[in-house]
Protein backbone atom coordinates (compact mmCIF):
# COMPACT_ATOMS: atom_id res chain seq x y z
CA UNK A 1 0.00 0.00 0.00
CA UNK A 2 2.53 2.34 0.71
CA UNK A 3 4.47 2.38 -2.95
CA UNK A 4 1.08 3.09 -4.10
CA UNK A 5 1.11 6.11 -1.91
CA UNK A 6 4.73 7.04 -3.54
CA UNK A 7 3.33 6.79 -7.11
CA UNK A 8 0.50 8.22 -6.74
CA UNK A 9 2.16 11.54 -4.99
CA UNK A 10 5.12 10.92 -7.70
CA UNK A 11 2.76 11.36 -10.45
CA UNK A 12 1.53 14.45 -9.02
CA UNK A 13 4.60 16.49 -8.93
CA UNK A 14 5.21 14.97 -12.69
CA UNK A 15 1.32 16.28 -13.64
CA UNK A 16 1.75 20.41 -13.41
CA UNK A 17 5.25 20.09 -15.79
CA UNK A 18 3.79 17.87 -18.02
CA UNK A 19 0.78 20.50 -18.36
CA UNK A 20 2.98 23.36 -18.25
CA UNK A 21 4.88 22.38 -21.53
CA UNK A 22 5.85 25.81 -23.30
CA UNK A 23 5.62 26.30 -26.87
CA UNK A 24 9.42 26.66 -28.84
CA UNK A 25 10.04 29.20 -31.31
CA UNK A 26 11.89 28.62 -34.23
CA UNK A 27 13.49 31.05 -36.35
CA UNK A 28 12.21 30.94 -39.80
CA UNK A 29 15.54 31.44 -42.31
CA UNK A 30 16.93 32.93 -38.92
CA UNK A 31 16.80 35.75 -37.46
CA UNK A 32 16.93 38.15 -40.19
CA UNK A 33 13.32 40.32 -40.25
CA UNK A 34 13.68 41.99 -36.82
CA UNK A 35 17.57 42.08 -37.13
CA UNK A 36 17.08 43.32 -41.03
CA UNK A 37 19.87 40.62 -41.95
CA UNK A 38 19.27 38.78 -45.12
CA UNK A 39 17.37 35.66 -44.75
CA UNK A 40 19.20 32.09 -44.56
CA UNK A 41 22.23 34.22 -43.98
CA UNK A 42 25.02 33.11 -41.36
CA UNK A 43 24.44 36.34 -39.36
CA UNK A 44 20.26 35.25 -39.37
CA UNK A 45 21.65 31.89 -37.75
CA UNK A 46 24.41 33.26 -35.37
CA UNK A 47 21.35 36.31 -34.36
CA UNK A 48 18.70 33.06 -33.60
CA UNK A 49 21.39 31.15 -31.57
CA UNK A 50 22.10 34.28 -29.79
CA UNK A 51 18.74 35.03 -29.16
CA UNK A 52 18.39 31.39 -27.75
CA UNK A 53 15.91 30.06 -30.40
CA UNK A 54 14.22 26.67 -29.86
CA UNK A 55 15.62 26.08 -33.66
CA UNK A 56 16.48 28.17 -36.78
CA UNK A 57 15.11 26.95 -39.53
CA UNK A 58 17.13 26.64 -43.31
CA UNK A 59 16.60 25.58 -46.71
CA UNK A 60 19.07 23.61 -48.67
CA UNK A 61 19.44 23.30 -52.44
CA UNK A 62 22.19 21.75 -54.68
CA UNK A 63 24.04 23.27 -57.04
CA UNK A 64 25.32 21.91 -60.65
CA UNK A 65 29.01 20.69 -59.09
CA UNK A 66 27.30 18.84 -55.77
CA UNK A 67 27.34 22.01 -53.67
CA UNK A 68 24.96 22.10 -50.93
CA UNK A 69 24.36 25.87 -50.17
CA UNK A 70 21.81 27.19 -48.44
CA UNK A 71 18.92 29.42 -49.92
CA UNK A 72 14.86 29.32 -50.03
CA UNK A 73 14.22 29.97 -53.22
CA UNK A 74 15.41 27.82 -56.83
CA UNK A 75 17.10 30.91 -58.36
CA UNK A 76 20.20 32.98 -57.14
CA UNK A 77 20.59 36.17 -58.54
CA UNK A 78 18.69 35.51 -61.48
CA UNK A 79 20.77 31.86 -61.79
CA UNK A 80 18.64 28.33 -61.29
CA UNK A 81 21.13 27.54 -58.33
CA UNK A 82 20.80 23.42 -60.07
CA UNK A 83 22.25 24.75 -63.34
CA UNK A 84 25.57 26.90 -61.98
CA UNK A 85 28.70 25.95 -60.33
CA UNK A 86 29.54 27.13 -57.02
CA UNK A 87 31.85 29.29 -57.80
CA UNK A 88 29.72 31.04 -60.39
CA UNK A 89 26.80 31.76 -58.09
CA UNK A 90 29.11 32.80 -55.52
CA UNK A 91 30.59 35.92 -56.91
CA UNK A 92 26.90 37.85 -56.17
CA UNK A 93 27.22 37.91 -52.26
CA UNK A 94 24.40 38.31 -49.76
CA UNK A 95 23.19 41.80 -49.13
CA UNK A 96 25.63 42.17 -45.50
CA UNK A 97 28.58 40.78 -47.80
CA UNK A 98 28.55 36.86 -46.90
CA UNK A 99 29.15 34.07 -49.56
CA UNK A 100 26.06 32.22 -50.59
CA UNK A 101 26.52 29.60 -47.32
CA UNK A 102 27.27 26.32 -47.82
CA UNK A 103 25.61 23.57 -45.92
CA UNK A 104 28.71 22.59 -44.16
CA UNK A 105 29.27 26.31 -42.61
CA UNK A 106 25.65 26.80 -41.51
CA UNK A 107 26.26 23.07 -40.03
CA UNK A 108 29.24 23.93 -38.40
CA UNK A 109 28.42 27.26 -37.29
CA UNK A 110 25.37 26.53 -36.05
CA UNK A 111 26.52 23.51 -34.19
CA UNK A 112 29.61 25.32 -32.77
CA UNK A 113 30.17 25.42 -29.01
CA UNK A 114 27.34 22.73 -28.95
CA UNK A 115 24.71 26.15 -28.42
CA UNK A 116 20.86 24.93 -27.21
CA UNK A 117 19.42 26.22 -30.46
CA UNK A 118 18.98 23.17 -32.63
CA UNK A 119 18.83 23.08 -36.66
CA UNK A 120 15.69 22.93 -38.46
CA UNK A 121 16.96 21.37 -42.06
CA UNK A 122 14.60 21.80 -44.76
CA UNK A 123 15.40 19.95 -47.69
CA UNK A 124 13.87 21.75 -51.06
CA UNK A 125 12.45 19.59 -53.69
CA UNK A 126 14.74 19.92 -56.93
CA UNK A 127 13.27 21.32 -59.65
CA UNK A 128 15.51 19.36 -62.07
CA UNK A 129 13.23 16.59 -60.93
CA UNK A 130 13.42 13.79 -58.16
CA UNK A 131 16.99 12.41 -58.93
CA UNK A 132 18.57 15.35 -57.81
CA UNK A 133 16.09 15.75 -54.48
CA UNK A 134 17.44 12.34 -53.44
CA UNK A 135 20.84 13.15 -54.19
CA UNK A 136 20.42 16.73 -52.08
CA UNK A 137 18.89 14.47 -49.06
CA UNK A 138 21.51 11.73 -49.08
CA UNK A 139 24.39 13.79 -49.25
CA UNK A 140 22.74 16.41 -46.49
CA UNK A 141 22.38 13.13 -43.77
CA UNK A 142 26.08 12.04 -44.86
CA UNK A 143 27.61 15.78 -44.36
CA UNK A 144 25.70 15.85 -41.00
CA UNK A 145 26.92 12.33 -39.74
CA UNK A 146 30.19 13.25 -41.25
CA UNK A 147 30.55 16.14 -38.73
CA UNK A 148 29.05 14.09 -36.25
CA UNK A 149 26.17 16.56 -35.53
CA UNK A 150 22.80 14.45 -36.54
CA UNK A 151 21.17 14.87 -33.15
CA UNK A 152 21.48 18.73 -33.19
CA UNK A 153 19.20 19.03 -36.73
CA UNK A 154 15.53 18.15 -37.11
CA UNK A 155 14.65 17.56 -40.79
CA UNK A 156 11.38 18.94 -42.26
CA UNK A 157 10.15 19.25 -46.36
CA UNK A 158 7.31 19.55 -48.30
CA UNK A 159 8.42 16.59 -50.44
CA UNK A 160 7.13 13.05 -49.33
CA UNK A 161 9.72 10.92 -50.80
CA UNK A 162 12.37 13.24 -49.12
CA UNK A 163 10.72 12.81 -45.40
CA UNK A 164 10.45 9.24 -46.68
CA UNK A 165 13.88 8.67 -47.67
CA UNK A 166 15.24 10.29 -44.58
CA UNK A 167 13.63 8.04 -42.21
CA UNK A 168 14.79 4.71 -44.83
CA UNK A 169 18.48 5.98 -43.97
CA UNK A 170 18.39 7.44 -41.06
CA UNK A 171 15.42 6.16 -38.77
CA UNK A 172 16.51 7.75 -35.51
CA UNK A 173 16.43 11.50 -37.18
CA UNK A 174 13.51 13.36 -35.76
CA UNK A 175 11.58 14.14 -39.54
CA UNK A 176 8.41 16.37 -40.11
CA UNK A 177 6.30 16.50 -43.07
CA UNK A 178 5.31 20.20 -44.28
CA UNK A 179 2.46 19.57 -46.69
CA UNK A 180 -1.39 18.85 -45.44
CA UNK A 181 -2.15 16.32 -48.61
CA UNK A 182 -1.34 13.04 -46.63
CA UNK A 183 -3.64 11.40 -43.71
CA UNK A 184 -2.60 10.67 -40.08
CA UNK A 185 -2.48 7.37 -40.91
CA UNK A 186 -0.41 7.90 -43.95
CA UNK A 187 2.35 9.96 -41.59
CA UNK A 188 2.13 7.18 -39.23
CA UNK A 189 2.86 4.48 -42.00
CA UNK A 190 6.52 6.22 -42.93
CA UNK A 191 7.47 6.71 -39.11
CA UNK A 192 7.40 10.39 -39.66
CA UNK A 193 7.61 11.85 -36.68
CA UNK A 194 5.08 14.65 -36.64
CA UNK A 195 3.42 17.03 -39.10
CA UNK A 196 4.45 21.05 -39.37
CA UNK A 197 1.47 22.76 -41.39
CA UNK A 198 0.95 26.33 -42.38
CA UNK A 199 -0.79 28.12 -39.60
CA UNK A 200 -4.15 28.53 -41.39
CA UNK A 201 -4.48 24.64 -41.78
CA UNK A 202 -4.69 24.35 -37.88
CA UNK A 203 -6.81 27.25 -37.40
CA UNK A 204 -9.33 26.15 -39.95
CA UNK A 205 -9.31 22.62 -38.78
CA UNK A 206 -8.33 21.81 -34.97
CA UNK A 207 -9.08 18.34 -35.21
CA UNK A 208 -5.80 18.15 -37.26
CA UNK A 209 -4.27 18.48 -33.85
CA UNK A 210 -6.30 16.69 -32.31
CA UNK A 211 -5.87 13.81 -34.69
CA UNK A 212 -2.08 14.45 -34.14
CA UNK A 213 -2.33 14.68 -30.64
CA UNK A 214 -4.30 11.18 -30.20
CA UNK A 215 -1.76 9.88 -32.24
CA UNK A 216 1.67 11.18 -30.29
CA UNK A 217 2.80 13.24 -33.43
CA UNK A 218 5.17 16.17 -32.89
CA UNK A 219 3.06 19.42 -34.04
CA UNK A 220 4.25 22.39 -35.33
CA UNK A 221 3.10 25.24 -37.64
CA UNK A 222 4.85 28.02 -40.23
CA UNK A 223 4.92 30.50 -40.86
CA UNK A 224 3.30 32.66 -38.16
CA UNK A 225 3.57 36.38 -37.46
CA UNK A 226 0.24 37.91 -36.00
CA UNK A 227 0.27 38.00 -32.08
CA UNK A 228 -3.02 36.30 -32.58
CA UNK A 229 -2.58 33.19 -34.46
CA UNK A 230 0.30 32.50 -32.08
CA UNK A 231 -2.20 32.74 -29.57
CA UNK A 232 -4.71 30.16 -31.07
CA UNK A 233 -1.87 27.98 -31.86
CA UNK A 234 -0.96 28.10 -28.29
CA UNK A 235 -4.29 26.81 -27.28
CA UNK A 236 -4.69 24.11 -29.39
CA UNK A 237 -1.38 22.79 -28.06
CA UNK A 238 1.22 23.34 -31.29
CA UNK A 239 4.16 22.61 -29.98
CA UNK A 240 7.04 24.41 -32.30
CA UNK A 241 6.10 27.78 -33.88
CA UNK A 242 8.23 28.66 -36.94
CA UNK A 243 8.46 32.87 -37.36
CA UNK A 244 9.99 35.65 -38.76
CA UNK A 245 9.50 37.66 -35.32
CA UNK A 246 11.53 35.03 -33.09
CA UNK A 247 12.76 38.28 -30.43
CA UNK A 248 9.02 39.38 -30.07
CA UNK A 249 7.34 35.95 -30.02
CA UNK A 250 9.75 34.10 -27.72
CA UNK A 251 9.11 37.23 -25.14
CA UNK A 252 5.48 37.10 -25.41
CA UNK A 253 5.65 32.95 -24.81
CA UNK A 254 7.87 33.23 -21.68
CA UNK A 255 5.31 35.69 -19.69
CA UNK A 256 2.79 32.81 -20.68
Amino acid sequence: MRSLYIIAFCFLLIQPAMSQKQTQIIAHRGAWKEYALPENSIASLQKAIELKCYGSEFDVRRTKDGVLVVNHDPVYYGDTIELQNYADLNKNKLSNGENLPTLESYFSTGTRDNPPTLLICEIKEAVTGAAISQKTTMETLALAEKLGISKKIIYISFGFEIVKTIKRLQPNAIVLYLENNKTINEIINEKINGINFHFSNFISDPQITAAAKQNNLLIGSWTVNQVEDLNKLIAQGVEFITTNMPAQFSDLVSKK
